[in-house]
C-alpha cells in the first residue's frame, strides 16, 4: 500500500478537502437560518446558547413543517455551530494556507484566506472570553462596574461588626454554567474555610412558600417553582439548592440561593449566613459584576425624539472618564460610536427620562463590553480587502498582457 493510501494521508486530504469546506459552510447556513427561526419562539438568548455554545455538540433543530397537520415541529439534529466553525477553522488553516499552492500569483488568495481565519478565530475568542454587562446611569451619577444582565455568580463575603471584610470569592460562569436541575456540584472556594455544593439548578424559577404539592424540596418552608425561560433573557431569574462543605469533610443543612426573576416584582434576596473556624460568611447570588478600571460619569445625557412621538430619533451621552488622579477626559458615547479604553468598550444601550417625556431625571444605559477580539473582525475584513484587491489586480494585469500579446500577433 502507498503512503498516498494510509489513514494519516487519508484523513489530512480530508481535512484540508474543498469538500470538508463546502459541507461545513452549508451547514453553518442551516444552522444559522434555523437558528433565526427558532428564536422568535424562544428568544436571542436561548437560541444562541442552543445553536452556538461551545458546550452545544450538537444540537436538535426545530422546524416547523406543515403545522396545520402536525401540533409538534421536526426535530434535526445537527453538529453545534461553534464546532462547526472550529472545523472549518482548521480546514482553512490546512487546505486554504498548508496545502494550497504557493506563489507570487497566488499570494493575494492566500491572504484573503489568513483574513478569514482571522475571523473566525475572533468568534471564538469572544465566545469563550467576552464578558458584557449594563452601566445605568443618571446625571452626576458615576460608576466604576456594570451589572450582567444574564449570567448569575455566587459570591461568598466574610462579615466583620456587620461590614464586608477583605476579598469577595466568586463562583462565575465557568464554574456553573451548564448546570441542569439533577447536576449535582460542589464550587470551590479556595479562599474560605468551605466549598458549596450545588444542586437542583433552574435557570428561571421564583422563590415561594412550599408544602405539600411542591415539585421541588422545601427548605425553611420555602421552595423553587420553575418558571419557562424568558424570551428577553436578562428576565430569567436563575436558583439552586446549596449547602457548605467544611475542610473536614462535613456538610452543613441545604439553604437556597436564587437571583430575582425580572417578573417577581423582587430586588434582591437577602444573603445566607454561614460560621465556619470561628468566622461569619455571607452567601448570595447575584448577576454577575464587571469591574471598569476608571469612573465613568453622565454630565448629560441627550436623546432626541420625532415629532409628536416618544420614539428616539438620536441619542448621545456626553461622559467624563476619571481615571485616578490624572485629569478627568471629556468625551462623546453616540449610537453606533462608542468608547474604547483599557479594554472596554462602551456602548449607547438606552436612555430615557427628561423633559421630552416627562418621566423623571435623564438617564443612560451604556453596554460594557470585555473582549479581547473586539477589534479583529475589523481587521480581518482590511486583511480579506487587501487580499482580493491584490488577486484582483494581478489578474487584470494579466488580461491586459493577454490582450497585447493577442493584438501584436495579429
Amino acid at each position: 500500500m502507498s503512503d498516498s493510501n494510509s489513514m494519516p494521508q487519508k484523513l489530512w486530504k480530508w481535512l484540508s478537502g474543498f469538500g470538508l469546506a463546502t459541507t461545513l459552510l452549508v451547514v453553518l447556513g442551516i444552522l444559522t437560518w434555523l437558528a433565526t427561526l427558532e428564536q422568535v419562539e424562544h428568544g436571542l438568548l436561548a437560541t444562541l446558547d442552543k445553536y452556538f455554545h461551545w458546550r452545544s455538540w450538537w444540537v436538535l433543530a426545530e422546524l416547523w413543517v406543515f403545522p396545520q397537520y402536525f401540533d409538534r415541529p421536526l426535530r434535526i439534529p445537527l453538529p453545534g455551530g461553534y464546532w462547526v466553525c472550529a472545523l472549518l477553522l482548521v480546514n482553512m488553516i490546512c487546505g486554504g494556507l498548508i496545502r494550497a499552492r504557493k506563489g507570487w500569483k497566488t499570494v493575494g488568495v492566500l491572504i484573503s484566506h489568513f483574513g478569514i481565519i482571522f475571523m473566525i478565530a475572533a468568534g471564538g475568542v469572544a465566545q469563550l472570553f467576552e464578558e458584557r454587562g449594563v452601566m445605568m446611569l443618571v446625571e452626576g451619577d458615576q460608576a466604576d462596574y456594570a451589572i450582567s444582565l444574564t449570567e448569575p455568580t455566587i459570591e461568598v463575603l466574610e462579615i466583620v461588626d456587620g461590614k464586608v471584610s477583605g476579598d469577595v470569592s466568586v463562583a462565575r460562569e465557568k464554574q456553573l454554567g451548564g448546570m441542569a436541575p439533577r447536576d449535582t456540584r460542589l464550587v470551590k472556594f479556595p479562599a474560605k474555610p468551605f466549598d458549596l455544593e450545588i444542586t437542583g439548578w433552574l435557570t428561571n424559577a421564583v422563590v415561594r412558600p412550599g408544602g405539600e404539592g411542591s415539585r421541588n424540596p422545601t427548605v425553611d418552608g420555602w421552595t423553587l417553582e420553575q418558571r419557562e425561560n424568558e424570551k428577553a433573557g436578562e428576565l430569567n431569574g436563575a436558583a439552586c439548592y446549596a449547602r457548605a462543605v467544611f475542610a473536614d469533610g462535613a456538610k452543613g443543612e441545604h439553604f437556597i440561593l436564587a437571583v430575582p426573576n425580572g417578573r417577581s416584582g423582587v430586588r434582591d434576596y437577602p444573603p445566607v449566613m454561614i460560621e465556619a473556624e470561628g468566622k461569619k460568611f455571607a452567601v448570595r447570588m447575584v448577576k454577575q459584576t464587571l469591574p471598569v478600571p476608571f469612573q465613568v460619569k453622565l454630565k448629560d445625557a441627550v436623546s432626541v425624539y420625532y415629532p409628536n412621538s416618544s420614539r428616539p430619533k438620536s441619542f448621545h451621552s456626553d461622559i467624563e472618564r476619571i481615571e485616578g488622579e490624572d485629569e478627568p477626559v471629556s468625551l462623546r458615547i453616540e449610537m453606533n460610536e462608542p468608547m474604547r479604553a483599557g479594554g472596554y468598550t462602551f456602548f449607547q444601550r438606552t436612555m430615557g427620562g427628561g423633559p421630552q417625556i416627562q418621566q423623571g431625571p435623564e438617564f443612560s444605559g451604556f453596554e460594557v463590553v470585555s473582549n479581547p477580539a473586539d477589534k479583529w473582525p475589523e481587521y480581518s475584513l482590511y486583511v480579506v480587502t487587501v487580499g482580493l484587491l491584490i488577486h484582483f489586480l494581478m489578474k487584470f494585469a494579466a488580461h491586459l498582457g493577454a490582450s497585447n500579446r493577442s493584438k501584436t500577433k495579429s
